[in-house]
């Protein structure tokens, strides 16, 4: 028993005693007084108008290269199904939609994808 007692003083010794006395702590203590108002809305506006010009600026480039931004999508989003499905899956998944492509276009009239296996085969270009 007196080895138990001195394994469970040990542990009373070694836990942490802490205490914080502190008052809570206004958000006005943080500002800066000497910093005008004006001038942290003019940061602010600023941050703004950049991300609005990025943006516009990407917008542009995406409307002047339409198949670059196309293809770089359609690149990203086979590489994440590779890395979560697998090869085979996303090869399985792309034939199957090629599949039904196809048969809609058929069904709407157009021939597009058929046109363009059939001169593929044909050997007329």
């Amino acid at each position: 028993m007196s080895n138990n007692a001195s394994s469970e003083r040990r542990k009373a010794s070694a836990a942490p005693k802490l205490s914080i006395d502190q008052a809570p702590v206004d958000a006005e203590d943080f500002e800066h007084p000497e910093e005008p108002k004006r001038a942290r809305r003019s940061i602010d506006e600023d941050a703004i108008g950049f991300i609005k010009g990025l943006g516009a600026s990407v917008w542009a480039y995406a409307d002047s290269h339409h198949y670059t931004v196309l293809y770089g999508f359609i690149g990203f989003i086979l590489a994440i199904l590779i890395l979560t499905l697998g090869l085979w899956a996303t090869i399985v998944i792309a034939v199957f939609a090629g599949v039904g492509a196809t048969l809609g276009q058929i069904r709407d009239g157009d021939n597009g994808i058929v046109n363009f296996f059939r001169r593929l085969f044909s050997g007329k270009r």
